[in-house]
């Protein structure tokens, strides 16, 4: 645990780094074993080395929003200004675009980016953070506009369309959509509508609308 909290790992992290399944690191954690010998003198010569050596980490080291967005930025500029008059149908490339490009809402850059307190990253994220900025330097602009092919591929598998009005992946796309209309009600010669009830106006019920 002591190196686990040094690193800041996860526990998928440290039975990775270790090489234990996830069962085994349960027992060794486990209280009642905790100030025991480790059962494979591997795992306990392998800790040793970890906690006395950190270059010997051999887990990647995650770069943060901050130091993947100006590569970002400049290389959609880049792509902006060669793609202008050839007709592509491109998504402007902002911060809010760089939040859905990642599989996230629009405001979730906002908050990465921030100078002040800038909100913890998934472990997924900055996996996917990681190999975007890998992608970049190696394929520059070309690699960007995959990136985004892509994504327009995946907003599609999911009934929506990534452009400047989607707000997320979970939330719809912005686009007005009408599903399972209700057909008109028919009703016997002679029958008339019932009046409905009086209601507070909204303004006046006391009830806060669920978010």
């Amino acid at each position: 645990l002591f190196l686990q909290q040094w690193y800041k790992l996860s526990r998928n992290d440290m039975c990775y780094l270790l090489g234990l399944t996830d069962m085994k690191w349960c027992h060794y954690t486990n209280p009642q074993h905790v100030q025991e010998p480790l059962g494979d003198p591997a795992v306990s010569l392998l800790v040793w080395v970890l906690a006395h050596y950190p270059e010997t980490v051999f887990l990647p080291s995650f770069p943060t929003a901050a130091e993947v967005y100006p590569l970002y930025e400049r290389l959609a500029e880049q792509g902006a200004q060669r793609s202008r008059g050839h007709g592509r149908d491109r998504p402007y490339l902002g911060r809010t675009m760089f939040s859905l490009l990642l599989g996230r809402e629009i405001g979730s850059a906002s908050r990465w980016l921030s100078e002040t307190q800038p909100a913890t990253i998934a472990p997924t994220v900055a996996r996917l953070l990681l190999v975007l900025k890998t992608l970049l330097q190696n394929q520059g602009v070309a690699g960007l506009d995959e990136w985004v092919e892509q994504a327009q591929l995946e907003a599609q598998a999911r009934g929506l369309s990534l452009h400047d009005k989607m707000t997320s992946w979970f939330r719809g796309d912005g686009e007005q959509k009408v599903s399972n209309p209700r057909p008109p009600v028919r009703r016997k010669p002679g029958t008339r509508k019932k009046p409905k009830k009086a209601t507070p106006d909204a303004a006046d019920d006391p009830t806060p609308a669920a978010e």
